[in-house]
């Protein structure tokens, strides 16, 4: 036996110990870590489960899961527009509590919600057609108002003393500015 054949027995030696040690490794860790997921899975899929009530399907009760849809579409619609930056003209106009489709939305989006808490649903439900009929009319007249009006709502500053038809100080044109004349001193 040449110092090859040594060395390359020493080397196949070495491997199949590697590869033992690394296999009794891997099996241990499969069995520590894979063992109980293993069981709990078992335990899981054989384990006896409990009967589980019917949906109720009332019709009280599915009226009432409708109504409360239908006010979380309309609040979730109000929310999106309060916060978004690209509609500010028609928050503008639904902020302006001297428009009183602003005031009508405003207060059957109270209604509605004191309505929820009072599980009274044929009340619950006559308020959320309501609050559908504010937003319905709020949504048209925002549709129907042009920016440059909903602009000047929002920036006019509102004084009793100002008759409707007078044109507000704001929008005057106002006299030039002298230019001064001379050389400066």
């Amino acid at each position: 036996m040449t110092a090859v054949d040594a060395i390359r027995l020493w080397v196949h030696a070495l491997m199949m110990y590697l590869f033992w040690g690394a296999g009794v490794i891997a099996v241990s860790m499969l069995f520590t870590y894979g063992a109980p997921r293993l069981v709990a899975a078992l335990t899981d899929i054989l384990r006896t489960r409990p009967a589980r009530p019917a949906p109720e399907s009332s019709p009280s009760i599915v009226r009432r899961q409708v109504v409360q849809q239908d006010h979380d579409r309309i609040k979730d619609e109000y929310g999106r527009l309060c916060i978004d930056l690209f509609r500010g003209a028609e928050l503008a106009i639904l902020d302006d509590f001297t428009v009183p489709e602003a005031v009508a939305l405003i207060q059957a989006l109270a209604e509605a919600n004191d309505a929820a808490e009072a599980n009274d649903d044929p009340a619950y439900e006559k308020a959320v057609l309501h609050l559908a009929k504010a937003w319905r009319h709020a949504q048209a007249l925002t549709e129907s108002a042009e920016p440059c009006t909903v602009v000047y709502r929002a920036l006019a500053p509102v004084s009793p003393s100002t008759s409707p038809g007078a044109e507000l100080a704001w929008r005057r044109p106002h006299p030039p500015i002298p230019r001064e004349r001379g050389t400066c001193r």
